[in-house]
């Protein structure tokens, strides 16, 4: 039973609710959720940057990751937590995001397989990463969007997301033409 309690954990009180009672509040909630996709953006480009083959492999960890995210969340094992405690989705989120399921957690298979990457590919200090992204993650918990159990979902997901994709390797030509696209988009 002890370890049922810690998988599915949750704080006392409702730090969700809290947070929604000052404009303040709401706006952190917002851009702790968002602030995420901005970096992985960055990682994403410095990845690219440094290896444009990587771009591939990013794509297809992305995919693997969207389609396990999305078969988990809609066999709702779980109900997230604030849903249970009948909080609002906070406004600026997607609300049917929120009403689905609660495992795996998305945000930790995407944090976890970029977070490989970049051990595979040095283009970002691992420490550093490590030091942003895990109070991002573990404030998803204190807020009532997943529990400990998603997280491990997610990290287990997106281990299997990198082993997926890590050695992939698209023929030249099409590297060259992502290459092309990326150099023009970022005018590198």
């Amino acid at each position: 039973m002890k370890n049922h309690k810690l998988l599915f954990w949750q704080p006392e009180k409702d730090i969700l609710k809290l947070l929604n009672q000052s404009t303040s509040g709401k706006i952190f909630v917002i851009v702790s959720n968002y602030i995420i996709w901005i970096f992985l953006f960055y990682i994403s480009f410095l990845l690219i940057s440094f290896k444009t083959n990587i771009f591939w492999q990013l794509l297809l960890a992305t995919i693997i990751g969207e389609i396990i995210e999305k078969y988990g969340k809609s066999h709702v094992l779980w109900r997230r937590p604030l849903f249970l405690r009948h909080d609002p989705t906070p406004v600026g989120l997607v609300d049917r995001w929120y009403k689905t399921g609660s495992f795996p957690s998305g945000h930790t298979i995407k944090a976890i397989y970029f977070m490989l990457f970049i051990i595979q590919y040095p283009v970002f200090p691992f420490t550093y990463y490590v030091l942003l992204i895990t109070p991002l993650l573990f404030f998803r918990i204190l807020i009532g969007f997943h529990y400990p159990i998603d997280m491990l979902g997610g990290i287990v997901f997106g281990i299997f997301c990198w082993l997926s994709s890590f050695q992939i390797s698209f023929p030249s030509a099409y590297t060259l033409i992502i290459r092309d696209i990326f150099n023009l988009i970022f005018r590198l």
